[in-house]
């Protein structure tokens, strides 16, 4: 590895304080690719072969059934790892995952990982904090999809992206962002629409917002779902 790629692995919290020996005894038969755009990098229900931690690029997590209807489950971004519990336990992935952005990703030998994790509590610590973290975030997305109807997500995703700005980018596609929010594109390109009287306008993938006070008070934010944890760890 380069040495900007372990800086990319450490900015994780669960390899913050990797040390060498303990880096060298977790890349032994793991390898370090590229990925063009719509790359397939496993199939829901291929048993658990590797950690894998996005460095660069952008991966989304999807399902299907037995129509071959999809759902993108999660979108992610660098630097973060999926998916964690399977590569932990050794168990099939229960979501496909594809790059949606030419990617590169360490992979990381499911077995390796497991021996390593199980061996070294300087490892195991913040290996349990990373799945603490990933559970939370889940919380928050069944949360976010329960309690909330389809427009008040999409204002609540716009939100969160633009941060203190009037001005954003969508990241993505509108195709997997309505499935991203558990819409169809057709009620997303509604739900835009909806939104044109609560401050929000678009133009092609910007996104403008015009009246931050009513789209807020349309959209009813909540920290406890729109809001991210930062590193969590097991000691004060």
């Amino acid at each position: 590895m380069r040495s900007e790629d372990l800086t990319l692995m450490r900015s994780l919290p669960m390899f913050g304080k990797v040390t060498e020996d303990q880096l060298a005894a977790l890349v032994p038969r793991g390898s370090l690719q590229r990925y063009p755009r719509g790359t397939l990098l496993f199939r829901e229900g291929d048993q658990a072969d590797f950690l894998m931690v996005l460095l660069e690029g952008g991966v989304e997590l999807f399902a299907r059934d037995h129509d071959e209807n999809e759902a993108v489950v999660e979108t992610l971004f660098p630097v973060d790892s999926f998916i964690l519990a399977a590569a932990l336990t050794g168990a099939p992935y229960l979501m496909s995952a594809r790059t949606f952005l030419p990617s590169r990703v360490l992979l990381l030998d499911a077995e390796i990982f497991r021996r390593a994790v199980a061996a070294d509590p300087d490892l195991s610590a913040p290996v349990m904090a990373e799945l603490a973290q990933h559970f939370r975030r889940l919380v928050r997305q069944i949360k976010n999809l329960k309690l909330r109807t389809g427009v008040q997500r999409l204002g609540c995703y716009v939100l969160g992206l633009a941060g203190a700005a009037d001005e954003v980018l969508l990241p993505f596609d509108k195709r997997t962002l309505a499935s991203r929010l558990g819409m169809t594109a057709e009620n997303l390109s509604r739900a835009f629409s909806t939104l044109r009287a609560h401050g929000l306008s678009t133009q092609g993938n910007r996104v403008l917002i015009q009246d931050r006070e009513r789209l807020v008070a349309f959209s009813r934010p909540d920290p406890l779902i729109d809001a991210s944890d930062g590193p969590l760890s097991l000691t004060e």
